[in-house]
């Protein structure tokens, strides 16, 4: 590496920093956070993610638990830190590996800084930094990337024959099962730099059929490794690994959820937003006409061909969300997709570009809006109102409750409470939603913070906790009697 490369780094650590300064010391809990900490609190290692075929996933949150032996809300914020840290690391693999793989392919320069900056914008990147649920994806990505750089970097060519090392092969296949025991989704990163060499303009497409093949070969040996795990355990899979494979509801999901997400960039719009669609629409086919229409253009028929193999690998990237029967195309399960598409896109832009002045200029502009956007999506459209909810809900139970209160009446707020109150956009279960939305985070949150407020576990695990989704059906079904709290989080948010 140069100087220039260094500092380089330097800057996107740098930057990072600025935009998640706030996990260094913000005390806040989120959704599945409330069920991890307060297990953890109980005693009881949990297992779960291993029914989800994340088994490192449980060995390495059961260790971070006990070392750290967390025990309140203030503790999770060495969990955030340790995804934070990870990341950090992450970044120079990220950089070095992109640089390569662009100056192999002979790409425009600026995407090895232009491409890790985004990653560090991206939506995805923020809910792993903000969520401690989701401090196992950094290595579950890496990994990913890794392992397909691994086998794209030692493909050689014996005249017309391809010779793949044995050794290159076994190291691939391990850390390739490494990423999917770690979080799926994260494996789909293998493919990235097979997509750098479509966007090339390949005359031979043997280099990325060995990567696909792999990719798949990959993910049936995870599988069977998988099950064989369970089997040993004795323990069922979860019903969210179920396998689904109704091809034509699959494609429609992918191309209307997924990929008009990642084609969002760093902008967060709701899922079912109309002008989302439309400017994922637009993007899209600018995209496709730009690409059409770049120096060295192809015939039509070759340049369908790409475009088709293009779009077959990302659906490949998002292969572990689309093979089960459970479409929810959340943040936290887009990074692979989200890179992959950018990469797609910021690669055609800059290779239309021809002055490098100009492309210099571009590539600057778009840098700071991603930092600035990054900075409002992580502080205002998260971390900003589920800090503000935790602090004001926890506050109310600690002034309300004593020794006497038997039960809890805990009325969850709207989904969209935050939206209306903050002018937010919301996406899916991570931006713009309360935390105490969530039917599974009253009784943990409740009980978590009178157990901080009076270090009295069995205290805590004999109350009773009654949740109603809004003011109107408790009204209806609930009857408050003598020594219980009642909890409107609304009211209390107001």
């Amino acid at each position: 590496m140069t100087g220039k490369d260094y500092l380089s780094i330097s800057a996107l650590v740098v930057i990072a920093i600025a935009i998640f300064f706030p996990v260094f010391y913000s005390e806040y809990s989120y959704t599945d956070d409330w069920y991890a900490l307060w297990q953890h609190e109980s005693g009881k290692d949990t297992a779960v993610l291993t029914t989800y075929g994340r088994q490192l996933t449980d060995v390495l949150a059961n260790w971070l638990y006990n070392i750290i032996n967390a025990r309140a809300v203030h503790d999770l914020v060495f969990i955030r830190l340790f995804s934070f840290f990870g990341w950090l690391v992450c970044i120079p693999v990220w950089y070095v590996i992109t640089k390569k793989i662009v100056s192999k392919q002979n790409l425009p320069g600026q995407l090895a800084f232009f491409s890790t900056l985004y990653m560090i914008c991206s939506p995805p990147f923020a809910i792993c930094v903000g969520w401690s649920s989701c401090f196992e994806e950094f290595i579950a990505n890496t990994a990913g990337f890794i392992s397909g750089y691994i086998l794209y970097s030692s493909i050689k060519y014996e005249g017309e024959r391809i010779v793949v090392p044995t050794l290159a092969i076994v190291f691939s296949v391990i850390v390739g099962v490494i990423s999917l025991f770690t979080y799926q989704n994260g494996f789909g990163c293998f493919l990235i730099p097979f997509l750098f060499a479509i966007i090339t303009r390949p005359t031979v497409f043997r280099k990325i059929g060995i990567g696909i093949g792999f990719y798949l070969f990959i993910n049936v040996v995870y599988y069977l490794v998988f099950k064989y795990n369970l089997k040993i355990h004795g323990v069922e899979a979860s019903g969210r690994t179920t396998i689904g494979v109704d091809l034509f509801p699959k494609l429609k999901f992918f191309f209307s959820k997924p990929l008009t997400t990642a084609f969002h960039f760093t902008y967060i719009f709701n899922e079912r937003s109309i002008i989302g669609f439309v400017v994922y629409a637009v993007v899209f086919i600018a995209w496709l006409a730009a690409d059409f229409y770049r120096p060295r253009s192809l015939p039509i028929k070759k340049w369908l061909k790409i475009i088709a193999l293009i779009l077959f690998m990302l659906t490949l990237v998002y292969l572990p969300s689309l093979i089960v029967k459970e479409t929810y195309s959340s943040n936290r399960t887009l990074f692979a997709l989200d890179m992959a598409v950018f990469f797609l896109v910021a690669s055609t832009v800059l290779i239309a570009i021809k002055k490098y002045k100009t492309r210099h200029a571009i590539v600057t502009l778009l840098c700071i809006l991603f930092v600035v956007n990054a900075y409002y999506n992580f502080n205002k459209q998260f971390l900003g109102p589920v800090k503000h909810e935790y602090l004001r809900v926890r506050t109310f139970i600690e002034h309300n409750y004593d020794s006497s209160v038997k039960t809890v009446y805990f009325l969850r707020p709207h989904e969209d409470f935050f939206v209306r109150k903050y002018g937010i956009n919301r996406s899916w279960d991570e931006f713009g939603v309360p935390s105490t939305f969530f039917n599974w985070v009253p009784e943990f949150f409740v009980k978590q913070v009178i157990f901080e407020k009076t270090g009295n576990h069995q205290l805590a695990e004999k109350l009773t906790v009654i949740q109603s989704p809004d003011t109107k059906q408790f009204a209806v079904s609930a009857r408050p009697a003598q020594n219980t709290v009642i909890i409107d989080v609304e009211q209390i948010l107001k």
